[in-house]
């Protein structure tokens, strides 16, 4: 059983996740830390590990976990915040191009878990982006252009939306001087799919 709250963390709790999160990138996988390594890098004694975890997997899920429910909530409360009738991709892109870079660590460590092996961690990434895509669909069938939408045929462009834009992310992390060029890139790529989506819909009726 998990020993500490997914909510607010404690500052022990948050160093590790940190440290664990940097050093994953460092070594290029979350699954070659070590527990004495991630309390050094985190500048605290290694027994305070086990206040906050039961071992090291259960704290990599933690981090993973805490990631995708702070993306979750801040995208659905990024597009609430659109006005009537506004494009919404740039707002909410540009929201999480913000976090990417605030948490670079865990966000590539994300990136490279959802490519990675079977596992916990690819699992709960995974399933962050199924979260993701559902709340999308349900936001954009209040839209009065897509509440005819074929609801499989809209879920498809949406995943492939989630994918790019998580693409996005990545190379405004590495090159955050396109931002601008990345953002309209965004707003092209919803258009273009959005299109496809009621174009295919009504083809299918």
């Amino acid at each position: 059983m998990r020993k500490a709250s997914a909510s607010i963390p404690p500052e022990g709790k948050r160093l590790l996740l940190a440290a664990a999160a940097k050093l994953s990138v460092l070594q290029g996988s979350p699954h070659t830390l070590v527990l004495r390594e991630v309390a050094r890098e985190a500048g605290l004694n290694h027994n305070t590990f086990y206040r906050h975890f039961d071992d090291m997997e259960s704290m990599m899920r933690v981090m993973a976990e805490d990631f995708a429910a702070q993306i979750r909530q801040g995208v659905r409360d990024a597009r609430a915040s659109v006005q009537p009738g506004a494009p919404f991709s740039g707002i909410v892109v540009g929201w999480l191009f913000d976090v990417a870079r605030q948490n670079a660590d865990i966000f590539m460590v994300s990136l490279r878990e959802l490519h990675g092996p079977a596992g916990p961690l690819r699992d709960v990434v995974r399933q962050s982006l199924a979260d993701l895509a559902t709340d999308m669909c349900e936001d954009l069938q209040q839209l009065p252009e897509l509440r005819a939408a074929k609801p499989e045929i809209l879920r498809s462009a949406v995943d492939l939306l989630i994918r790019n834009t998580a693409w996005l992310c990545l190379d405004y992390l590495q090159q955050p001087e396109q931002r601008q060029v990345l953002l309209d890139n965004a707003h092209e790529a919803f258009s273009s799919a959005m299109a496809g989506v009621i174009a295919r819909s009504n083809g299918a009726k």
